[in-house]
């Protein structure tokens, strides 16, 4: 490259949406993308089986991906204002009447347990959700490994958009109702991924066909996030045992 081309490149200017990828990682195609999968997902699956997605749209994964960004992004503003997990996992520990360490308290603990739960679970989404969107063969007609991964990520996107905003109203839930806001979390996240599949995903069946492959991957994804949750809660438990040994008060 000459002088000249470097000049030139210097005083480019840079488009509004160059911008708005250095300040949010997503372009505004990327932000089109996700418009698309809540208006008119079929458009999107469609152009999923062009290795190029059409010029038009973002990779589903990387949209994914980018909102597991924003979830660690924040995961150290829920940790550290959630008072609801913590006093949650504190008043555990007290009805187990755990010998605490002298100098901390049951909240101390508490909000060390969420930490760790914090840290662990977004890796182990991660890893398990690739594991199955590899896996899941029931589209309704013959896929190869890269279409799987981008039709199941293209069903999920709409939902993991959300939990963000799902999260940080999380912070402010009273440990008592924790329980009860998951379920209905769930079932929120049950009945967006249904859609998404049910209006955009299944391009070759219709009908109950349909039906019973999105509610199915619905429920897969459903099932996979509460399991995954609770076993990350319950290492997290026990690397709190393991550190801290947990006797009994007698």
């Amino acid at each position: 490259m000459n002088d000249k081309d470097n000049t030139e490149n210097q005083f480019t200017p840079l488009s509004m949406e160059s911008v708005v990828e250095d300040l949010f990682g997503l372009n505004l195609r990327g932000l089109r993308s996700i418009a698309k999968l809540w208006v008119r997902p079929r458009d999107y699956f469609t152009a999923a089986k062009a290795v190029n997605w059409n010029d038009t749209f973002t990779p589903s994964i990387r949209l994914w991906l980018f909102f597991f960004a924003l979830f660690s992004a924040f995961k150290f503003l829920w940790v550290g204002n959630g008072e609801g997990m913590i006093e949650a996992f504190a008043n555990g520990f007290t009805d187990a009447r755990i010998q605490v360490p002298e100098g901390q308290s049951y909240r101390d603990i508490g909000k060390e347990a969420v930490q760790i739960i914090f840290g662990i679970l977004p890796f182990m989404q991660i890893i398990g959700t690739i594991i199955i969107a590899f896996m899941y063969p029931f589209w309704g007609e013959r896929t190869t490994v890269a279409l799987r991964q981008r039709y199941f990520f293209g069903v999920i996107v709409p939902s993991a958009s959300l939990m963000p905003v799902f999260m940080t109203v999380m912070m402010f839930i009273p440990s008592q109702s924790l329980t009860v806001y998951g379920f209905g979390l769930a079932l929120i996240t049950l009945i967006i991924d249904f859609q998404t599949g049910y209006r955009g995903a299944f391009l070759n069946v219709s009908g109950l066909s349909r039906a019973w492959r999105a509610g199915l991957l619905s429920l897969i994804v459903v099932g996979f996030n509460m399991a995954v949750t609770v076993l990350a809660q319950t290492i997290g438990i026990i690397f709190i045992g393991q550190k801290y040994g947990f006797m009994l008060v007698g």
